[in-house]
């Protein structure tokens, strides 16, 4: 049992975070809750703290994509909810 407790807590609950953020948060911005990015881009954080920790630096990488593609689907949103035009193609 205490070896289950250890492989769950490798990294302090971080992983165990960014995976209810992040599938939380894509759920959100897939009903177009701006509230979502929120807890998505939380989650990438998470992630990117558990790629360092295990020096998985391909992951590193990914997250601050990931960030990046975060920021700009929330501008779009906002844009298209606003009315002030159609979301990017």
């Amino acid at each position: 049992m205490a070896d289950f407790w250890a492989l769950l807590t490798a990294y302090y609950g971080i992983d165990w975070l960014a995976l209810v953020l992040g599938i939380s948060g894509s759920y959100m911005i897939s009903n177009q809750n701006r509230f979502g990015f929120l807890l998505a881009s939380v989650g990438c954080l998470c992630g990117f703290c558990v790629a360092l920790l295990s020096s998985q630096f391909g992951f590193v990488v990914y997250n601050v994509l990931l960030m990046g593609i975060m920021v700009r689907g929330f501008i779009n949103l906002s844009r298209f909810q606003s009315g002030h035009g159609a979301p990017a193609e």
